[in-house]
């Protein structure tokens, strides 16, 4: 058991560590598209059918981090399950909806 547990905060620490330094290296400057700049667009919502700037849930609320930090918490297994099905979905500002969503094309 005690080896599970190390082999997780091993492989999590170093995953972890690298994204950190790769984010605070002072060398990182890589193109942006429009869409990467905030991680939001113009999108349409399928639900109340506006027209708005949408934010990607998981990184830009607080709720889906604690759901994820709590899944990796009881076992890592439910944190990836969370994560891998909310991944890229937007949120709409106007009603609330997730992943109901669809981009506008210019």
């Amino acid at each position: 058991m005690e080896i599970v547990i190390l082999l997780f905060v091993l492989v999590g620490g170093s995953i972890i560590l690298s994204v950190w330094k790769r984010n605070t290296s002072s060398d990182n400057i890589s193109p942006q598209s429009e869409h990467d700049e905030n991680s939001s667009c113009v999108r349409k919502c399928l639900a109340c059918g506006q027209e708005v700037e949408m934010k990607t849930w998981i990184s830009n609320y607080n709720g889906p981090k604690f759901i994820i930090f709590i899944g990796f918490l009881l076992g890592y297994i439910p944190g990836l399950i969370f994560l891998a099905i909310n991944w890229g979905k937007y949120k709409c500002p106007s009603c609330g909806e997730i992943g109901k969503n669809q981009v506008i094309e210019p």
